[in-house]
């Protein structure tokens, strides 16, 4: 009995494909594991063998971010904020202090894009963002505000694996 070479191809193709899957859904799962649960992942770090698609618009989430008697960003917002998204998905979030919460006035951005997932650790997001809070004030000397605040501006990002 022969063989036919093509179906010999055809199944080592399809084999090396599968295989191929399976690791980019490894990678998928490991990455969800890891976006910002035990440190801040930014989205400027990422491996340059990961295609990012940035293509779509941008959210802005300003709910129960009003700051008038202190000036911490409370880790039960944050964490509220992280599980209304979308599972099995990735976010670039910017935070940013706004005077009157509008997103067409200027505004002070404190953060470059964080990567975040509905699994990412909101107390660990939250303590990032106060410091860099902090860090504003003391840079523009703006500790006099009578209130402020905090607007995630945040869209939904693709990976592409090239392995």
């Amino acid at each position: 009995m022969k063989i036919n070479p093509a179906l010999i191809i055809g199944w080592h193709l399809k084999t090396k494909y599968i295989i191929k899957q399976d690791k980019i859904e490894q990678l998928k799962d490991n990455i969800f594991k890891l976006i910002s649960t035990k440190e801040i992942s930014f989205l400027k770090d990422l491996d340059r063998r990961i295609t990012i698609n940035k293509n779509g618009r941008f959210i802005y989430d300003s709910n129960s971010y009003n700051f008038e008697d202190f000036l911490e960003l409370n880790p039960n917002n944050t964490s509220r904020f992280l599980k209304q998204l979308n599972d099995n998905k990735i976010y670039t979030l910017i935070p940013f202090i706004s005077i009157n919460n509008k997103v067409d006035e200027p505004y002070i951005i404190l953060s470059q894009q964080i990567l975040v997932t509905n699994r990412s650790n909101g107390l660990l997001i939250s303590n990032y963002i106060n410091i860099k809070i902090e860090q504003s004030f003391d840079l523009f000397n703006i500790y006099k505000l009578p209130r402020f605040n905090i607007i995630f501006k945040y869209k939904q990002i693709e990976f592409e694996f090239d392995l």
